[in-house]
C-alpha cells in the first residue's frame, strides 16, 4: 500500500526545492555581476519570480550567501567523514581517491570563483566575515572530532595529540587547498590533473610524516 505524503511534508520539500533553485539563480548572478552589483531583483529575475517571492525564503542577499556557505561547509564535512571511513577500508587506494575528490571540490570551475568572491566579500562585509569564520571553525571542529578524538584500535595515540597541534595542522591543510584554488584561477592553462596528482602525493607524504612523528611522541601512554 502506497503511503501518501502529508501536506506539511510536501510543503517542506517544496520549500527546500525553492530555496535550492533560488541559490542556483543567485550563483549565476554572482558569477556574472559580482556580489555588489547583484541585487535581489536581479536574482528574482534570473529565477523567474518576483522579489516578494524571494523574501519568502531569504530576508536579504547576505542570507543567500550564508546559505551558500552552509551548503559548502556541509558538503566538505561529508567528504572528510568519507575520507576517514576509507582509512578503515581494506582498499589501499581509497584515501588517495577521496583526497582527490576533496581537491576536485576546491577546484570546481563553477564553485572556485564564487568561493574566492565570498572571501573577498568577507574582508569588507562584517556579517559575511563572521559567517565565514564560523563555517571555517565548524570544518576544523568536525575534522578534530573525526580524526583526533575517540578510540582507534590501530592508532590509539591519536587522542593524545594536543588540540593546538591538531588545530594548527588543519589550518595548514586548509591553507594548501585555498592556495591551490587561487593558483588555478590565475593559472588557467595549468594541467589540473597533474597538479591534483602532485598535490595529493605531497599531502599524503606530509600526513605519513606527521603520523610517524606522532607515534614517537604520543605512542606510549604515561605510566
Amino acid at each position: 500500500m502506497v503511503k501518501l505524503k502529508g501536506r506539511s511534508e510536501e510543503s517542506t520539500q517544496l520549500a527546500k526545492e525553492r530555496r535550492r533553485q533560488i541559490l542556483k539563480a543567485a550563483v549565476r548572478c554572482f558569477r556574472k555581476r559580482g556580489f555588489h552589483q547583484t541585487t535581489l531583483r536581479d536574482i528574482a529575475s534570473e529565477f523567474g519570480m518576483s522579489v516578494g517571492h524571494i523574501y519568502n525564503y531569504f530576508e536579504s542577499k547576505e542570507a543567500i550567501i550564508e546559505a551558500m556557505v552552509e551548503d559548502s561547509t556541509n558538503r566538505f564535512n561529508e567528504m572528510v567523514t568519507q575520507q576517514k571511513l576509507s582509512r578503515a577500508s581494506s582498499e589501499a587506494n581509497l584515501p588517495r581517491e577521496n583526497l582527490s575528490h576533496v581537491i576536485d571540490a576546491f577546484l570546481d570551475p563553477e564553485i572556485a570563483p564564487l568561493a574566492v568572491a565570498i572571501m573577498n566579500e568577507a574582508m569588507i562585509n562584517p556579517r559575511v566575515y563572521n559567517m565565514t569564520v564560523n563555517a571555517t571553525a565548524r570544518v576544523r571542529e568536525h575534522i578534530i572530532r573525526t580524526y583526533f578524538t575517540g578510540p582507534d584500535e590501530k592508532e590509539d595515540y591519536i587522542s593524545r595529540i594536543p588540540p593546538v597541534v591538531a588545530e594548527t595542522r588543519i589550518v595548514s591543510f586548509r591553507a594548501i587547498l585555498e592556495g591551490l584554488r587561487i593558483a588555478v584561477l590565475f593559472n588557467p592553462d595549468v594541467d589540473r590533473e597533474l597538479l591534483k596528482r602532485i598535490t595529493v602525493d605531497r599531502i599524503l607524504k606530509i600526513v605519513e610524516m606527521e603520523r610517524e612523528e606522532d607515534r614517537l611522541l604520543y605512542g606510549k601512554s604515561e605510566k
